[in-house]
């Protein structure tokens, strides 16, 4: 099996997908918290899945947008591809929107059926990560319908947002009320629009995090909670402590050594 530190997959991501990561974990009695963020979470393992929440293993993971952190054990060895989905993708990848998508047990099986089980078949049948990828990628590809993307109106609003307006005027800059975008987003999110762009921001904050301990930064809160628009360190903690039950501190040495990743796009190693 191919070292996943080694990893370099050529080829492009599918529509509608973020990043796809090969991950590969040891056994370990702690662990793993599965951030928030603003986008949603799909995992094909290859063995027999991710031990989450204390549920049993799923070999699929599928959800929507969930404001709280997983716990996620790895009792066992554990390896698979995640791929980060964007929201405005799901109906064009999943079927549904990302509202409908579970939030409590993130199982594929039961919202993708069938097509979850044969996907999982072949990635556990797979003898390199290359042709890991290129199942996950395939699949992705079949299957996507551009017919289902949100109204342009929610697209425009999600853009707005990622560039840090407010809620209030990316309401006027759609030509809706406040009220009329909060129940849209809630209809296709799951999410108002205030809890999407927190997340968004949040998501920021552990980007600029995981930069920094690469970089071998000291001292480095400060300036993250600057550069992510918090008012100060003790905003970014208190948020920090809302989505991901842990200070930022805490969770720089609770989570960088569980699992060794590689971004599938760059060949660049994560510690996650």
């Amino acid at each position: 099996m191919d070292d996943v530190d080694r990893l370099v997959v050529a080829g492009h991501t599918p529509p509608g997908v973020t990043s796809m990561v090969g991950y590969r974990s040891v056994p370990d009695p702690g662990v793993h918290r599965g951030l928030p963020s603003s986008t949603l979470v799909f995992i094909v393992s290859r063995n027999e899945g991710v031990y989450a929440d204390g549920l049993a293993a799923n070999p699929v993971v599928l959800g929507g947008m969930h404001t709280q952190a997983s716990t996620i054990r790895t009792p066992v060895a554990q390896e698979g591809v995640q791929v980060a989905v964007h929201p405005l993708a799901s109906r064009a990848l999943f079927g549904r929107p990302a509202a409908e998508l579970d939030v409590s047990t993130f199982s594929g099986l039961d919202q993708l059926g069938a097509r979850a089980g044969r996907l999982h078949q072949r990635m556990s049948e797979t003898s390199s990560w290359a042709a890991s990828f290129d199942v996950l990628r395939a699949d992705l590809v079949s299957v996507w319908n551009p017919d289902l993307l949100p109204r342009p109106e929610l697209v425009a609003a999600w853009r707005l947002l990622e560039q840090g307006a407010s809620v209030a005027s990316t309401a006027r800059g759609v030509g809706f009320s406040e009220r009329r975008l909060q129940t849209l987003f809630q209809g296709e999110f799951g999410c108002s629009p205030r809890m999407v762009a927190q997340l968004m921001r949040f998501e920021r904050t552990t980007g600029l995090i995981r930069a920094s301990v690469a970089d071998g930064a000291r001292g480095f809160l400060a300036d993250v909670a600057a550069r992510a628009g918090y008012a100060d360190q003790a905003h970014l903690t208190r948020e920090f402590r809302r989505f991901a039950g842990i200070t930022p501190g805490g969770w720089v040495r609770e989570e960088f050594a569980n699992v060794q990743a590689v971004d599938v796009e760059h060949g660049e190693p994560l510690e996650v």
